[in-house]
């Protein structure tokens, strides 16, 4: 990427840049709501539909400061602010409707659209982008890492909804609520595999496969960057004390 590119789509001098702690503390609340409240939720139930709704938002609301936090440029992040606010707009309208007629609509807090899916993939690699540019380990960098950690199955979460929705038959060849996708996802990047949930179709099984080698691969070289940066500051003539490479 030339420095032409980077000045027009990153902004290095943002107010917003490394401020990794209430990502993390976002994204966590996000995976929790996201494993406990299922977000298909029949009309008439105005509460389940209103912490269906309050997911989402959060979800949205977490990957905005993300691409805030990776120094994404303002003209940017307007574009992706209006896209992310029209969506929870969106949600805002479906509620009302299900609660004034009783009849159930286009669930869009279920169905995710490609846009949501490529921010959630994207958002992970832009604060990756960010960290790979600090020059020593700070507080800062270990949160960032974090991070990004956790935003790789909140990413697949939402691949793992659209190839059900979009595919026949069902991503496990059932019909599942979708905390199951939060717990399928979580699990599958652990490589735990328990095996009690298991992908029917091809797209799935290559979705589960490249999410538990991403994982693995985000550990191996993430810390190997990390403790490269620690060995270097005890190096006669280590880096400076900066956080930048400018």
């Amino acid at each position: 990427m030339s420095a032409n590119t980077r000045r027009v789509v990153f902004d290095d001098q943002s107010a917003s840049l490394d401020r990794f702690g209430l990502l993390l503390g976002l994204t966590i609340a996000s995976i929790v709501c996201l494993s406990l409240v299922d977000l298909d939720i029949s009309p008439r139930q105005w509460l389940g539909e209103t912490m269906a709704g309050a997911a989402s938002a959060l979800v949205g609301v977490s990957l905005l400061l993300a691409l805030r936090a990776s120094g994404l440029a303002r003209r940017w992040q307007r574009v992706v602010d209006v896209a992310v606010l029209a969506g929870i707009a969106a949600l805002a309208i479906e509620l009302i409707l299900s609660a004034v007629t009783g009849r159930e609509t286009a669930n869009i807090s279920v169905v995710a659209p490609v846009f949501i899916v490529m921010v959630a993939i994207t958002t992970p690699t832009f604060v990756v982008r960010r960290l790979l540019r600090h020059r020593r380990v700070s507080m800062q960098t270990l949160v960032g890492a974090v991070s990004v950690y956790l935003l790789i199955p909140v990413a697949f979460f939402y691949l793992y909804l659209s190839l059900d929705q979009y595919l026949e038959p069902n991503l496990f060849g059932r019909a599942e609520p979708t905390t199951s996708f939060m717990y399928f996802s979580l699990v599958t990047l652990t490589t735990v595999g328990f095996g009690d949930l298991t992908p029917v179709t091809n797209l799935g099984r290559l979705a589960a496969s490249a999410e538990s080698v991403v994982g693995q691969l985000y550990l191996v070289t993430f810390v190997a960057m990390l403790v490269g940066l620690v060995a270097r500051r005890w190096q006669p003539g280590g880096a400076a004390d900066t956080d930048d490479a400018g």
